[in-house]
């Protein structure tokens, strides 16, 4: 599938996404005045996620001369990354709504696809915390599978170039440990703006 094939469709699913649902979103802030808890998700935007989940394992890529000589710029792999994280985010945020949903209509008795309200529950806590935990966990598994099959994740696609195992390497490839450490370098930028060898374009 060409690459800009592939990017449109990423940005036409989000697009369409949030025009349908209005915002799909899992937010808590409190203060000293009170809290405010915003949720929402749709139907549609659980079935494109379901729909990019099953897309995103068998969609041909077209399979590229590599070029070892060229360095893969930092703007362009931050670029590749944003891509993946909203991917990622497209697929998991619909989904990570709807237990904080089905708890508020547990409360009302009725069940709404969103819901604002000025206070907050003794549950809410939790159900935001297992949420931000599958979506790092959803990003971990997406990066890591990736690099363990040798396929370009989507940002690294559209953008022309993957992640290969270095030949000088000794032992075996320690895929988790890399996509951990690059959750690290990531927090750490721009301090972690060097170059990576084991980075082809293509």
């Amino acid at each position: 599938m060409n690459r800009a094939v592939v990017f449109l469709l990423v940005v036409g699913v989000f697009l369409l996404s949030s025009a349908m649902s209005g915002g799909v979103q899992a937010f808590s802030e409190c203060s000293e005045t009170g809290c405010v808890v915003t949720v929402s998700s749709a139907l549609i935007s659980i079935i494109l996620a379901f729909g990019l989940a099953i897309f995103l394992p068998f969609y041909p890529q077209y399979e590229n001369t590599i070029d070892k000589t060229s360095v893969v710029g930092v703007w362009r792999r931050f670029g590749a990354f944003y891509l993946d994280f909203v991917f990622v985010l497209i697929i998991v945020t619909p989904l990570v709504a709807v237990p904080l949903l089905l708890a508020e209509a547990s409360y009302t008795g009725m069940f709404k696809w969103s819901f604002e309200r000025e206070f907050s529950r003794p549950d809410d806590s939790s159900y935001l915390f297992l949420g931000i935990f599958a979506g790092f966990l959803a990003l971990f598994f997406y990066f890591y599978l990736h690099g363990r099959v040798g396929r370009p994740t989507i940002g690294q696609y559209v953008l022309g170039y993957r992640v290969v195992r270095a030949t000088e390497t000794l032992g075996k490839p320690q895929y988790a440990l890399r996509v951990v450490f690059s959750f690290i370098g990531l927090c750490w930028w721009p301090v972690s703006l060097g170059e990576f060898r084991n980075e082809v374009q293509f």
